[in-house]
Parts: C-alpha cells; sequence; structure tokens
C-alpha cells in the first residue's frame, strides 16, 4: 500500500473509486489473501473491545448521586431520629421516585 495516511483522510468525503484506488483494492473481489495477511500484520484485527457493562444494582445506585438526592436523603434521616414516620415515609418514597 502506497503512504497514505489512513487516519487523517475524511473517507466519507471521497468518491467510492478514488477510496477503493487509495486502499489497492477491487470494487468487485475487495482484497486479495495477500493484501489481507499483509494489512492484519501492519495494522493488527479490525475489532472493538466491549466494554464491561454495569450491573443493574451499580446501575440503580448511580441514579442516587446527585446533590439534590443527598440533602433528601439527609432529611429523612433526620426526620425518621425525630420520630415523624410519616414524614420521613413521604420524604423517602419522593427519593425513590
Amino acid at each position: 500500500m502506497k503512504d497514505v495516511n489512513l487516519i487523517a483522510r475524511h473517507w466519507h468525503h471521497l468518491p467510492i473509486d478514488e477510496v477503493v484506488a487509495l486502499l489497492e483494492g477491487d470494487r468487485e473481489r475487495g482484497l486479495d489473501r495477500f493484501q489481507v495477511e499483509h494489512r492484519l500484520e501492519a495494522f493488527g484485527a479490525n475489532t472493538i473491545t466491549a466494554r464491561k457493562g454495569q450491573g443493574p444494582l451499580i446501575r440503580f445506585l448511580l441514579q442516587f448521586h446527585q446533590p439534590l438526592i443527598y440533602i433528601l436523603i439527609a432529611s429523612g434521616v433526620v426526620t425518621a431520629g425525630l420520630r415523624e414516620w410519616v414524614d420521613s415515609g413521604v420524604i423517602f418514597g419522593v427519593v425513590l421516585v
């Protein structure tokens, strides 16, 4: 392959025939086996590593990671400490909703 800066090009703006010519491919057949092996050695496999997702419990707990929620939880704890069960129940209900 020629000295083509593959990363800096805006491939989506180029005509198809120009892309095929720059990549030294064939529009109908693609790349031959030698080109594929050479590019695998030069650039590596064309794979995307999957990012490990967060579990459902972590995603649920991250919903409460906001300053206003912290204030509501603190006020719910204070009202529970004052034995205002209805008020603390309403506050915790609002936090959960």
